[in-house]
């Protein structure tokens, strides 16, 4: 049979795939109920979360117009500055089970252990149990992915609709069946829905898949990926589209954006200012000045690897890009099938895009971007891992293998050098047991399969898993959440964040975390029951805070750092006039530290111009009533 005939028969599923061992099911049941508790352990330590994702859930779960369209505020003023789909899931929580952290918080949960779920699958289908559990085990232990299933960000929904897409995708290779294709669409179509771009990144590894190793002519794969196409751009644009045709003065304003358009929003804040470099001086929040210089841009293959972003998820990634290398140097060794071959090709792609999209993007990047690369890696290192174990009778692979396990403990050793929180005793078990792990496979000694792949299992997962247990005991908020402890050197961010979140300065408590509302103030704003508003002030997050401890609408005034023309100067007096807002909530750190947009900065002098401001519990307030 000739290659192009070969590659037009519907391929059959593993035979490892169709066998199932009890002490398969003992294992995964192990796994998912280990990773739930790991998720769900004292939930509640972590509080709001992100305020801004919180009080937008609670506004949904209040007012189905801010359902519907991700408002930030029940008053429907102005939306968060993403796609409202994790917001969806968590206002109908807030709905069936009240406002509370677990209410929030549990959904992140459940994703992120169905996603280790999908993992496994995603490996199982053409690929032996302990592969696919070891899979499974390495991205629910990956402390970005603890620390992401544990918030409430994006993150979670997003990693398991790209999870999805995969394994729908390589369904849809066996056969050509259209329902796997528009399935794969679908969920990355919602994945956009999640967080935009973001998403989009897993689809070169898929065109490349289908194209080279689907099965069915090329004319019907071509079609079938325009199909695909058709179920993404449906799926993930139907909603931009319903609000870019609503009239302005019919909904709230689109937050982030700057002519209050949804495609702007994805094109710009979310899209091109993500991947182009700005200046460290250019006014927050907004993306004008490109950087001449390099001053403030540490892009480079380097960058995963740095103190900033290597405790999230860099601890496996050097052996994932060894596994990537192997994958490709050794596949007409392997043995793969066709459905092995095309998770290979899958796994490697989709890990090269990533890498080199979050080693080089531009400055507007948070560490937690390194999420994406958790599933890849997930994939890639089994996947490699199997292939040099088949081959551990040759040299070459056997030599590759010991490289790769040292390496492991070496990236391990850079890492712990970044905190002395960790203490000693992570480091010297986890470079020990590569070191042993590496010894042994350079020797060739005869060891039990069990307990070699026990051995193995051990020297990736037991960094990870040190850092997990840190990030479980630390409550973790804000706009941008860390794994582990905080890094020794004062300019690392973990070591700015939690300056931060004590207050040093006040500054940035306001942006990164927003403030503890004054219970004075808090009881007040409870008490404006006739205003539409009970406040306004700024930023989104010191808002948020307000709203989410009085449980009711607080403007938050321009939106993330008070720049958005909403509401305009115009519109803020007609509604004071109208008594629908209670009062102002003077916030002087923002004044003195932020250049606030044009319409917040006249609002701000209009209300200490004409009212007179009294101090609640150190706080000065504007009652606007009067």
């Amino acid at each position: 049979m000739s290659i192009k005939e070969a590659s037009q028969v519907p391929v059959r599923a593993n035979d490892t795939a169709r066998h199932r061992l009890p002490w398969e099911q003992i294992g995964l049941t192990v796994l998912l109920l280990g990773t739930a508790a790991a998720f769900l352990w004292g939930l509640d330590r972590n509080g709001w979360a992100n305020p801004y994702y919180s009080a937008a859930a609670q506004a949904g779960s209040e007012d189905w117009k801010a359902f519907f369209f991700g408002s930030l505020d029940a008053g429907n003023l102005i939306t968060v500055d993403k796609p409202p789909l994790s917001i969806w899931i968590m206002s109908l929580s807030v709905r069936l089970f009240g406002l509370n952290f677990w209410a929030i918080l549990v959904p992140q949960a459940l994703m992120g252990l169905a996603t280790t779920w999908l993992i496994y699958k995603v490996i199982r289908r053409s690929h032996p149990a302990a592969i696919a559990l070891l899979g499974g085990l390495i991205y629910a232990t990956t402390p970005v992915v603890l620390l992401m299933s544990r918030f409430n960000n994006p993150e979670p929904l997003m990693g398991l609709l790209t999870v999805a897409a995969v394994y729908f995708a390589l369904r849809a290779m066996d056969n050509n069946c259209w329902a796997w294709f528009l399935l794969t669409g679908t969920a990355l179509g919602l994945g956009f829905m999640a967080k935009q771009i973001q998403a989009f990144l897993v689809i070169p590894a898929l065109l490349l898949a289908v194209l080279l190793l689907g099965v069915g002519t090329i004319g019907a794969r071509l079609l079938r990926l325009l199909g695909t196409l058709a179920a993404m751009v449906i799926s993930g644009g139907w909603w931009m589209t319903i609000v870019d045709v609503t009239p302005a003065a019919d909904r709230p304003y689109v937050g982030g954006s700057a002519s209050n358009s949804m495609l702007e929003l994805t094109l710009d804040y979310n899209g091109l200012a993500r991947f182009l470099r700005f200046s460290a001086d250019s006014q927050p929040g907004t993306a004008e000045a490109p950087v001449p210089s390099d001053m403030n841009y540490d892009g480079g293959p380097g960058r995963l690897f740095n103190a900033n972003f290597a405790p999230e998820g860099a601890w496996l990634l050097f052996t994932a890009l060894i596994c990537a290398l192997a994958l490709v140097v050794l596949w007409r060794q392997s043995g793969s099938g066709r459905q092995g071959s095309r998770l290979m090709a899958v796994g490697v792609v989709w890990l090269v895009t990533v890498y080199l999209v979050l080693s080089y993007m531009g400055t507007m990047t948070h560490t937690y971007y390194i999420f994406s690369i958790a599933a890849p890696v997930a994939i890639v290192v089994p996947l490699g891992i199997q292939v040099l174990w088949n081959l551990r009778h040759r040299g070459v692979p056997r030599l590759i293998g010991a490289v790769l396990v040292s390496g492991t403990g070496y990236i391990a050793f850079r890492i712990f050098q970044y905190s002395n929180d960790w203490g000693l005793w992570p480091l010297v078990v986890a470079c020990a047991t590569c070191l042993a792990t590496a010894g042994w496979l350079l020797a060739a000694r005869p060891l039990a399969r069990v307990a070699a792949m026990a051995l193995v299992m051990l020297s990736m997962v037991i960094s990870p898993v040190a850092t997990d247990v840190i990030t479980l005991t630390r409550p973790q908020s804000g706009t941008n959440p860390l794994s582990g402890p905080v890094a020794n050197n004062p300019d690392a961010l973990s070591a700015h964040l939690e300056a931060a979140r004590l207050g040093n300065p006040p500054l940035a408590r306001h942006l990164g975390y927003g403030v503890t509302p004054a219970d004075g103030v808090t009881t007040l704003l409870r008490e404006t029951s006739e205003a539409k508003w009970a406040a306004a002030t700024y930023t989104a997050q010191n808002a948020a805070q307000y709203q989410l401890a009085s449980n009711r609408p607080v403007i938050a005034l321009g939106g993330w750092l008070g720049e958005d023309p909403a509401p305009t100067f115009e519109q803020f007096k007609t509604l004071v006039q109208k008594q629908k807002i209670g009062y102002f909530i003077w916030q002087q750190p923002i004044l003195d530290g932020v250049p606030l947009g044009m319409d917040a900065a006249a609002i701000t002098d209009w209300v200490h111009a004409n009212y007179k401001g009294e101090e609640v519990d150190g706080v000065t307030i504007y009652d606007l009533t009067e």
